[in-house]
């Protein structure tokens, strides 16, 4: 079993160390109201998802991956997540969970909606379920008091369907202890890393090279569409300042968010020990909401008089202009704004974009000029194609090298003769876990997997290992004793998380199944790829 764990250990341990538990139906019943019936993407037993349902779904999850990420988000980060074909899935999940719930004749009663509605601690004041702050919590997330009953009735009813999945799920005390030992154990490695700069002074190309390397690549060097665009912002924290927040408002956020007025000894402060902080919140919240209404206003008449400068003009609004940028390098200030290119690169000239809103505020674009892509000439960026071909060329002598010094490894010659001869030196990296980073060296997933297989009788990886440009070499030393009285001690505690893991994984399993199944009986049907909304 430990065999087969280590094969496996980058997918397990991950899960484990990183905990990736995430209750099934809280992504999916994160939106479940006020669904409009327009283009439909997927139909699952006649009942339509449609565009409108998929993208009100996306910005649910930007969201919440807001909140995760914090300033860190950005749309690279956001592009890698594929959050439309999440919201999409999210959302076939959600109907799967249903329909199967509704077949078993699975039903969740008023009684029990009530009960974790009232346990709620963000709707409590004092331990106890408060209508005020209950209203107050619905109001700011724009929901009446049906709907989100309603969402609740059904995160009920599919929670109820994924414990019948889950309470199936059993783990024996050997995979428990494989995976203790996995997750503890440490080995001591020997490595050599070579670096591609170091070979570059070996590289001379000629200008015939050079040119040949040009026009085998002139995608690379290739300078993409630019835009240049107008813009009017309209900032929550421009409005803040003019926002009156009633004594009854202060009252109710105190309430419904004590956790977070608490000591350091675990004491709740008194509301007029935090009450300036609250009006301050509650201040950006309202001038958030201002902003929207203002930026929604000020859309609706420019876009019926085609008046951008004018309406600012008379309005006192500043219209800022950017520099010309690449769909890759937005302005600064515009980097965490989803779809950013996507937006200002369909304008035509003079075109004014939608409301696109952001962490600080709301933003009208318009396109003030765009400069069509285009390859220069050999001549204005040889330098650059020099750079480019002298990189590259490095990288594959130090690719070829590292990859024979693994071959003499593979035929038995000790890693000291090798560094004798080619004068690169032997590091050594102490004891580590296989799933953490390499000390001075890097991680990868590839490198973690390779470090799980050493043993004394392969102490060499397969291969040299890329990790962070650099070429690594292994050498596999020994390998750190196990702690068996630390595993009673964690044995509970680490059973329940396994548990815990393998029951997520009995449930994705058995909804991609349904899902499977549905779509083979034309019971699902996708109508339309996400890349396409």
């Amino acid at each position: 079993m430990l065999d087969l764990m280590r094969k496996h250990a980058r997918s397990w341990i991950m899960k484990v160390l990183l905990g990736i538990i995430i209750i099934v139906f809280v992504l999916y019943f994160g939106s479940m109201s006020g669904r409009q019936k327009t283009q439909t993407v997927a139909t699952i037993d006649g009942k339509m998802i449609s565009v409108a349902d998929v993208q009100r779904e996306y910005g649910n999850l930007i969201l919440y991956y807001e909140k995760m990420y914090g300033g860190s988000l950005n749309n690279e980060i956001l592009k890698q997540m594929n959050l439309k074909q999440k919201a999409l899935d999210n959302l076939i999940d959600q109907a799967v969970i249903l329909k199967k719930a509704e077949q078993y004749r699975i039903k969740t009663t008023d009684e029990e909606v009530k009960a974790l509605i009232m346990a709620n601690p963000s709707f409590q004041a004092n331990n106890v379920f408060n209508e005020r702050a209950y209203q107050y919590a619905l109001r700011s997330i724009k929901m009446s008091p049906e709907e989100f009953e309603a969402v609740q009735q059904k995160m009920i009813t599919a929670a109820k369907l994924e414990e019948l999945i889950a309470d199936a799920v059993k783990i024996t005390d050997q995979e428990v202890y494989d995976l203790y030992q996995l997750q503890m154990e440490k080995i001591r490695i020997d490595y050599m890393k070579l670096s591609p700069p170091d070979f570059a002074g070996r590289i001379k190309p000629t200008t015939a090279q050079l040119e040949e390397y040009y026009k085998a690549n002139q995608s690379a060097f290739r300078i993409p569409d630019q835009v240049q665009i107008k813009y009017i912002a309209f900032l929550g924290n421009h409005y803040a300042p003019q926002v009156n927040i009633p004594p009854d408002d202060v009252q109710s956020y105190y309430d419904s968010h004590k956790s977070q007025w608490k000591t350091a000894d675990g004491k709740v402060y008194p509301l007029s020990a935090v009450e300036s902080k609250i009006v301050a919140e509650l201040k950006q919240i309202a001038g958030m909401r201002y902003a929207g209404d203002d930026a929604k206003k000020a859309h609706d008449t420019i876009y019926q008089k085609e008046n951008f400068d004018a309406y600012a003009a008379e309005n006192k609004l500043k219209i800022s202009t950017t520099d010309f940028f690449t769909a890759k390098n937005p302005p600064a200030v515009f980097r965490n704004v989803p779809d950013l290119a996507n937006i200002v690169f369909g304008l035509e000239k003079n075109e004014m974009s939608r409301v696109i809103s952001s962490d600080d505020g709301y933003y009208l674009f318009m396109l003030a000029a765009k400069k069509p892509a285009y390859t220069p000439a050999f001549k204005d960026v040889e330098p650059e194609v020099a750079g480019r071909y002298i990189q590259a060329e490095a990288q594959k002598l130090c690719s070829k090298e590292a990859e024979a010094i693994v071959l003499r490894l593979k035929g038995g010659e000790s890693l000291q003769q090798i560094s004798r001869e080619k004068n690169i030196n032997i590091n050594q990296s102490g004891f580590f876990s296989p799933r953490s980073p390499i000390p001075q060296v890097g991680f990868s997933p590839e490198l973690s997997d390779a470090l799980y297989q050493l043993s004394e009788k392969k102490p060499y990886g397969a291969s040299a290992f890329l990790i962070d440009g650099n070429y690594v070499i292994i050498y596999f030393r020994e390998r750190g004793a196990i702690d068996n009285n630390d595993f009673l001690k964690q044995k509970d505690a680490l059973k329940n998380q396994l548990l815990r893991i393998k029951k997520m994984e009995a449930i994705r399993s058995w909804i991609d199944g349904n899902k499977a199944a549905m779509i083979k009986d034309g019971r699902l049907k996708l109508n339309k790829d996400t890349k396409d909304i």
